[in-house]
């Protein structure tokens, strides 16, 4: 199994590491700027079904074989509150698997100590 990251500037999946920059007290996340995402076009369109109204972990966990990355679909769209846009028959845009890897998955962990 699979060791878990508690800490999400040391999770490599996390949006505090791959989202955006994130500043680091020794106690504490501080501040997080969120980086753009901008759509690209072999993105994935896809309609909201009654299966994953509400569910981005469940859309992430079949996409991306993650749920973890639930982060990216909501980000992606500018989706903020998912009980309100993430409904059935919403259009959203995904990146592919191979761009998430290649553009975003990429980055350092740890975040930037302030």
């Amino acid at each position: 199994m699979a060791k878990s990251v508690k800490n999400s500037v040391l999770n490599k999946d996390s949006r505090y590491v791959n989202g955006g920059e994130t500043f680091v007290y020794p106690d504490r996340l501080g501040w997080w700027d969120r980086f753009p995402m901008s759509p690209a076009d072999d993105d994935i369109i896809f309609t909201i079904t009654p299966t994953y109204v509400g569910r981005p972990d469940l859309l992430a966990q079949q996409i991306y074989g993650k749920s973890t990355l639930m982060w990216v679909v909501l980000q992606y769209n500018n989706i903020v509150d998912v009980n309100e846009e993430f409904v059935e028959g919403a259009q959203i845009r995904l990146p592919t698997f191979a761009r998430l890897s290649i553009m975003i998955l990429n980055k350092t962990t740890g975040g930037t100590p302030v």
